[in-house]
């Protein structure tokens, strides 16, 4: 992989297809098959021979196949026990020994240890086989089935957040998208989902894939094209520090404008040893409020008027939020970033209750 923010990619040669006899028994016909060549440079780039590649939506097995044509192990979930089959079949003519297990994240489990998360989403919009289209728990989860597009991102935001659980600190989480036209409407899939994981990996890149189309004269006024692109984003877990002088200066703010809180965790270590700080930077700060919920939305008020992004596990949230709910999440992440790139994070949560670890 070089350093071109963009490619057109080249179809894959006939041995690494999926086999027609294959796509023929498939409901769509294996029309969202995706190439073994959009993947082999992401996987020869972000991992290392030897090491594991998953994919949570496995599909026909093409992620798994790039991984093995690269010299590294590949796992994956689908929820779909037929096309599982046809991947496992479809990767046994390659000599490719890679469990799949049959499911969803986070409820099913990853076969094995992981490294790499290379992934393409499947879209919202798309119109599963009406014989598949029942409430057996094969299709209760299938995200081609989810009726509306909030509830889609939600679920994306729980499997990546077992995703990211599962990967090691310094791994990549690498998922492909395209904005969708539904109805004659844009949904900016790609973009949304960068919104998704970004609340849980730092976003490093992108890479935009773009597909040869035929080209046709579009009369004036008209918005459609021919939707020849998508996008790579590139996520990595680490543990991203935060700005401390920025971060002292907001509380000090916040203390002068009357709101009262304790400091525990990283943050509150790193001011205790300030004559000989901790080697590691804290990646947030951690308060505890009065269990009061006039102030608790008042402070997430001052919060927002301050151009805070408010967050609960990652879902957006705006004040007022009620107190049983920051309970149930067990806290409220604040934070914003200015103009230099200085972030400022702050985990809110209520005196008494548990720490818990932050995503």
């Amino acid at each position: 992989m070089d350093n071109r923010s963009w490619w057109v990619l080249s179809p894959d040669p006939p041995e690494h297809r999926l086999p027609e006899d294959l796509r023929g028994r498939d409901g769509f016909d294996g029309r969202d098959c995706g190439w073994v060549n959009q993947m082999r440079p992401f996987v020869r780039h972000f991992s290392r021979p030897g090491q594991t590649v998953f994919d949570p939506f496995c599909g026909f097995g093409t992620t798994l196949l790039a991984a093995a044509l690269e010299g590294r192990a590949g796992c994956g979930v689908e929820i779909d026990p037929d096309r599982a089959a046809l991947a496992g079949e479809r990767l046994r003519r390659h000599g490719v020994d890679a469990p799949i297990a049959i499911g969803s994240l986070p409820q099913a489990a990853i076969p094995r240890a992981i490294d790499l998360c290379l992934t393409s989403v499947p879209y919202f919009g798309c119109r599963w086989p009406q014989a598949n289209a029942d409430d057996s728990p094969r299709n209760r989860d299938q995200l081609y089935l989810e009726r509306d597009y909030a509830a889609y991102l939600e679920r994306l935001r729980d499997i990546f957040h077992a995703v990211r659980a599962a990967l090691p600190d310094g791994g990549y989480c690498i998922a492909m998208a395209e904005n969708l036209v539904v109805e004659g409407r844009m949904l900016p899939l790609a973009w949304d989902l960068g919104r998704v994981l970004g609340a849980m990996f730092v976003a490093r890149e992108e890479r935009l894939l773009c597909y040869e189309r035929d080209v046709a004269p579009l009369p004036a006024g008209a918005s459609a094209s021919n939707r020849s692109h998508e996008y790579a984003l590139v996520m990595q877990k680490i543990a991203e520090t935060i700005c401390l002088r920025s971060t002292i200066d907001e509380l000090r703010a916040m203390r002068e404008a009357g709101f009262a809180f304790d400091l525990y965790g990283s943050f509150a270590h790193w001011l205790a040893h300030d004559g000989d700080p901790p080697a590691r930077r804290p990646g947030d700060a951690d308060l505890q409020l009065p269990d009061d919920e006039d102030r608790f939305n008042a402070l997430l008020h001052w919060l927002h008027e301050r151009h805070y992004e408010l967050s609960l596990w990652g879902e957006p949230v705006l004040p007022p939020v009620r107190i049983d709910r920051l309970r149930a999440h067990w806290y409220l992440r604040a934070q914003r970033r200015d103009r230099l790139g200085r972030l400022v994070r702050l985990d809110l949560s209520l005196a008494g209750q548990p720490e818990v670890e932050r995503a």
